[in-house]
C-alpha cells in the first residue's frame, strides 16, 4: 500500500472526527458572537448606508432575481449533494455504525452538476461584473475555489478522470478543508444562510422608513 492510499485511509475515516470538531466548535463561537451582538443590539448582517445607498431594495430574493436564484440552488446542491452521495454513506456506517438513507445516485450527480455550474456562474460574475469585482479580495475567490473543488474531484473521482487516487487524495483534502472552514470563516453563512435570507429581506425598505 502507498502513501497516498494510507492518507486516503485516514482523511477518509479518523481526520472527519477532527475536522468536525473543529468545524462544530467555530460555528458554536459564531452563534454565540451573533446571540451576544444581538443582546447589545447590533443588527445582522451590518448595514452599510455609504456602501448600498444606490443599490435597488433587498429582498427576500435579492437585488437581482436572476443571481438570487443562482445563489439558492448552489447553497441548496453544495448542502444536498455530500448528503446524498451513497461513497459517504458507506464511510459513515464503517466508521461510526449508522447509515444514512441511500439515494438514487442520480440524485446525487445531479445535485454535484448543479453546484458546479451555479458555482461556476457565481465565481465568473465576481470576476466579470465590475462593481463586484471591486468589492471581492483573495478571499472570496479563495472560497469559491474552496467549495468547488471537492465537487469537481468527486465528479472526476465517479467518471473515472484522472488517477484515482490521487483525485481522491484532493478529494478528500478538499471535503476537510471546506469542512472546518464552514466554522471558521465567511463560509458559516451556509449554516445560517436561511434564517440570514429572512433576516435581510425587505432591510433596505425598513432602513428607509
Amino acid at each position: 500500500m502507498d502513501f497516498i492510499s494510507i492518507l486516503n485511509i485516514f482523511f477518509a475515516g479518523p481526520c472527519l472526527y477532527i475536522s468536525l470538531t473543529l468545524c462544530l466548535a467555530g460555528l458554536m463561537r459564531k452563534a454565540s458572537v451573533i446571540i451576544e451582538g444581538r443582546s447589545r443590539g447590533l443588527k445582522f448582517p451590518v448595514f452599510h448606508p455609504d456602501r448600498e445607498a444606490d443599490a435597488p431594495p433587498l429582498t427576500f430574493t435579492g437585488r437581482n432575481p436572476f443571481f438570487a436564484v443562482v445563489s439558492i440552488l448552489f447553497h441548496i446542491a453544495v448542502i444536498a449533494a455530500p448528503l446524498t452521495a451513497r461513497g459517504h454513506g458507506i464511510l459513515l456506517d464503517m466508521s461510526w455504525g449508522v447509515l444514512p438513507p441511500r439515494f438514487n445516485p442520480l440524485f446525487t450527480s445531479s445535485f454535484t452538476g448543479i453546484a458546479m455550474v451555479t458555482g461556476i456562474i457565481l465565481l465568473s460574475r465576481r470576476i466579470i461584473v465590475k462593481h463586484v469585482r471591486a468589492l471581492s479580495s483573495w478571499r472570496d475567490y479563495a472560497v469559491m475555489i474552496c467549495v468547488l473543488v471537492p465537487f469537481i474531484t468527486g465528479m472526476m473521482a465517479r467518471g473515472g478522470i484522472g488517477n484515482y487516487e490521487a483525485v481522491m487524495f484532493i478529494h478528500y483534502i478538499g471535503a476537510h478543508i471546506l469542512l472546518v472552514s464552514i466554522g471558521w470563516t465567511r463560509l458559516g453563512h451556509f449554516v445560517f444562510f436561511s434564517a440570514a435570507l429572512f433576516v435581510t429581506s425587505g432591510f433596505r425598505s425598513r432602513e428607509a422608513e
